[in-house]
């Protein structure tokens, strides 16, 4: 680098305020929803908490960017090891499965189950349908107890 380029990066880091520290907190807020790691949070938290101690206290640039480091540093390894497991804890989402979203759904007979086999209707789309105990008339209504392959498994309601 030359002594241009130096001077200006240290002429940046020599007016860091609290207003800075804010814009750069809320600027990795919008980088942690864009991505959803949870990991840019921890350092957008640090850099809004630095910039709140900058209003309050008048601490030099240095002791700024040292508070930063710590406390991204801390709050990254208390979020990877408490918060990130308990925001996985359901496991995964079935929102894009349609056939584990129809489980436990109310669906109706198109037509008279024959050897416990027929079809259902649910919403605009008809599905293969096994019913494990008895049979099914048309148009009475089921409930979808799990999905095997194509085939919903129901039971009378």
């Amino acid at each position: 680098m030359n002594t241009g380029e130096e001077s200006a990066i240290l002429l940046l880091l020599e007016t860091l305020n609290g207003t800075k520290w804010i814009v750069l907190g809320v600027v990795l807020l919008i980088l942690e929803v864009v991505t959803g790691t949870t990991y840019i949070l921890w350092p957008a938290a640090a850099a809004l908490l630095v910039g709140l101690v900058a209003f309050i206290l008048p601490i030099p640039w240095t002791m700024q960017l040292l508070l930063f480091f710590i406390i991204s540093f801390a709050l990254l390894v208390v979020g990877h090891k408490y918060v990130r497991p308990k925001l996985n804890r359901e496991g995964p989402s079935d929102i894009n499965d349609r056939a584990q979203s129809m489980i436990g759904m109310r669906v109706k007979a198109i037509a008279d189950f024959e050897t416990g086999l027929g079809r259902v209707q649910v919403g605009d789309t008809q599905w293969r349908a096994a019913i494990a105990e008895g049979t099914a008339k048309a148009g009475q209504e089921l409930r979808v107890l799990s999905v095997k392959g194509t085939t919903l498994q129901v039971e009378a309601v």
